[in-house]
């Protein structure tokens, strides 16, 4: 998240809405000389204030899902949010951006993370298209457009927007093989800022390799970070159930919500990135032979060749 936050760190008073249990304001709170944490979850927020007991500097509030009255106004220099409003629906996030323009000091800013399900959403059934089998609870009335009008009533000014996937590929993709252009950009990171009407049209730039990119960030950090625990009391388990019950549940949920048809669907999904994985890895290891085998070849042959000179 850093290079895409970057310019408006640090910040004299940041504000994360729905930080869970300090994913981010574990960054969050060694950028800012004043850290507002809202979360709509009275058990997040128990959780934060514990870990982060030894940071004075940090406020805490339990929100009803779309309030901010606890913070005066003008008083923001940064909002922040990220995978957390993906859920919430386009009422509860335009009145968020709303009360943004309010708490935002002249020349502050935004970066939040919400959903754009809503462009894959068939207006004439109001149902999400067939081929988007990974949809992660996104909010189907959510959108790129709805968050950039909803800016604009607001008197914000939303400079860009990066349109991205968060899992897979959809069925269709994997139907067709068609890897790059039939991934579904159910997500979105939007930044504005409290500038009024923007010097040039919203920037929107579609990242479908948005996965790959956090991936490798997360390889990268096991490699290069120093192994040891952050200082403090210890984090809260988010979810201290057995995994295999935690995936009943979730199972059961989607059961609920979309049927066997749900179920099905990623079943086939997980399967399918099964196999893609084991023919991928088999196309590289035979590739890699290949090349090891060529490379001894044109090392015996130049070696031969050095010594007939000599």
């Amino acid at each position: 998240m850093f290079p895409r936050v970057r310019r408006f760190l640090p910040a004299d008073t940041i504000l994360e809405i729905g930080p869970g249990f300090g994913r981010w304001t574990q960054y969050l709170r060694h950028l800012s000389r004043r850290l507002i944490l809202v979360d709509l979850s009275e058990r997040c927020i128990d959780s934060c204030r514990h870990r982060f007991a030894a940071d004075e500097h940090i406020e805490y509030f339990v929100n009803d899902g779309a309030s901010l009255d606890q913070i005066q106004d003008g008083s923001v220099d940064f909002i922040f949010s990220f995978d957390s409003l993906v859920h919430a629906e386009a009422d509860a996030v335009s009145a968020y951006v709303r009360q943004a323009a309010r708490k935002l000091r002249p020349g502050g800013a935004g970066f939040i993370h919400h959903s754009n399900l809503k462009e894959f959403v068939d207006p004439r059934t109001a149902d999400v298209r067939w081929f988007v089998t990974q949809r992660n609870w996104r909010a189907p009335t959510m959108s790129a457009d709805v968050f950039r009008d909803a800016c604009a009533s607001a008197g914000l000014a939303c400079e860009s927007q990066e349109l991205i996937n968060w899992l897979g590929r959809s069925r269709l993709a994997d139907r067709h093989r068609l890897s790059g252009r039939c991934i579904p950009l159910t997500d979105c990171f939007s930044v504005f800022s409290a500038s009024g009407t923007p010097a040039r049209p919203t920037r929107r730039v579609a990242n479908p390799t948005f996965v790959n990119e956090w991936r490798q960030a997360v390889w990268m950090a096991e490699l290069y970070s120093p192994a040891r625990r952050e200082s403090g009391p210890p984090r809260a388990p988010a979810d201290s159930r057995h995994p295999l019950v935690r995936k009943l549940a979730t199972a059961h949920a989607i059961r609920q919500r979309e049927g066997w048809r749900g179920i099905g669907a990623r079943i086939w999904s997980y399967l399918s990135r099964a196999g893609e994985f084991i023919v991928s890895a088999s196309r590289s290891r035979v590739v890699g032979e290949a090349n090891r085998w060529f490379l001894r070849r044109h090392l015996l042959r130049r070696h031969a060749f050095e010594r007939a000179n000599n």
